[in-house]
């Protein structure tokens, strides 16, 4: 495929991943994608590396259990051979904190025949593992 067609398959799952659309999710996979949030699982529960489409229904799932996502936006989205980069930015509810987060992040996907073999996605994990432990004297650090 070439690097528009790979910018597409992308735009595509994001879109799913907007809607909610999980087998449509799973369909831009590989059967054996390799996905890693960057992070310490102990920190941010869907944090860590996953592996096929059995562990990306959890990696989904987790999510959607832990967190609000307020917005998901994509805003630069770039290919070069068999990868695209995409920078952008969220707002996220922490829903055993209620805390709200900010967070600029790149996502790094590498694809194999028209589907994502690879993924390595990257945020400020130090500030929304603050989000997943919030106490009441952290959210008055935060305001000040």
């Amino acid at each position: 495929m070439n690097e528009q067609e790979n910018i597409q398959v992308i735009h595509e799952l994001y879109l799913a991943f907007e809607r909610g659309d999980i087998p449509a999710l799973l369909n831009a996979l590989t059967q054996d994608v390799d996905w890693l949030f960057v992070g310490r699982p102990e920190d941010v529960p869907f944090a860590g590396p996953r592996h096929g489409h059995e562990q990306m229904m959890a990696f989904f799932a987790t999510i959607d259990q832990t967190v609000d996502l307020l917005a998901f936006e994509p805003h630069e989205i770039m290919a070069f051979d068999n990868n695209v980069l995409v920078l952008g930015h969220e707002r996220l509810r922490v829903k055993s904190t209620n805390q709200v987060l900010d967070s600029d992040w790149a996502h790094l996907f590498r694809l194999q025949n028209g589907k994502v073999s690879r993924v390595l996605e990257f945020y400020d994990t130090a500030a929304i593992a603050a989000a997943f432990t919030a106490t009441d004297n952290i959210q008055l650090i935060k305001r000040a």
